[in-house]
C-alpha cells in the first residue's frame, strides 16, 4: 500500500525531476530512454493532451525521436491519438485503462513462459533438474498471484 504523504508546496521542478527518474528505472525494464520519458511526462502534463511538438519541447527530444517513439506506444496501447475541434494538430493522450492493459501484456508473457517451461520439462523427462523445475515453480506461482492481484482490482473498479 502507497504511504501517504503530507500535503506541502510542490517543488518548482517536480516534473521534470518525476521525467528523469521514471527514464533512468524504466530502461531497468528494457524500455528506451525516449520512451520512458514520454510515458512519464504523459503522466504528469498540464494539459493531459500533448501535442507532438509540446512533446519535443518538454522533454526535448527531436520530432523523429517523438514520433517513432509515440507510434510505437499507440501499437502497445499506451498512447491514443485525439484531436481539438477547429484544430488541424493531432494530440496525445494516456489511453484509459492503459496500466490494465500493461499489466495483461505482462501476464500472457509469464504464462508463455511458465508454458515453455512445462514443456522443456516434459520433453527433458528424467534429465530434468532442479533448475528447470525451479524456474517453473516461480513463473507458476508469479502467474497465479498477479492473476489474483487482477481480478481483486477488477472486483473493486
Amino acid at each position: 500500500m502507497a504511504q501517504r504523504v503530507a500535503p506541502r508546496q510542490p517543488d518548482p521542478i517536480w516534473r521534470e525531476t518525476f521525467v528523469e527518474e521514471f527514464g533512468v528505472v524504466s530502461m531497468e525494464m528494457g524500455a528506451s530512454r525516449a520512451m520512458s520519458r514520454i510515458i512519464a511526462w504523459m503522466l504528469v502534463c498540464d494539459p493531459p493532451e500533448q501535442s507532438s511538438k509540446d512533446i519535443q519541447d518538454a522533454l526535448r527530444l527531436s520530432p523523429a525521436a517523438v514520433s517513432a517513439e509515440a507510434r510505437m506506444l499507440i501499437g502497445a496501447g499506451i498512447l491514443e491519438r485525439t484531436a481539438r475541434a477547429g484544430e488541424r494538430r493531432i494530440y496525445y493522450r494516456l489511453r484509459s485503462g492503459t496500466w490494465d492493459g500493461v499489466l495483461d501484456a505482462r501476464l500472457r508473457l509469464l504464462v508463455r513462459i511458465r508454458e515453455v517451461t512445462e514443456r522443456g520439462l516434459l520433453s527433458a523427462g528424467d534429465e530434468a533438474d532442479a533448475r528447470l523445475r525451479d524456474v517453473r515453480d516461480i513463473y507458476v506461482w508469479f502467474v497465479e498471484e498477479l492473476e489474483g492481484l487482477l481480478r481483486d482490482r477488477r472486483a473493486v473498479r
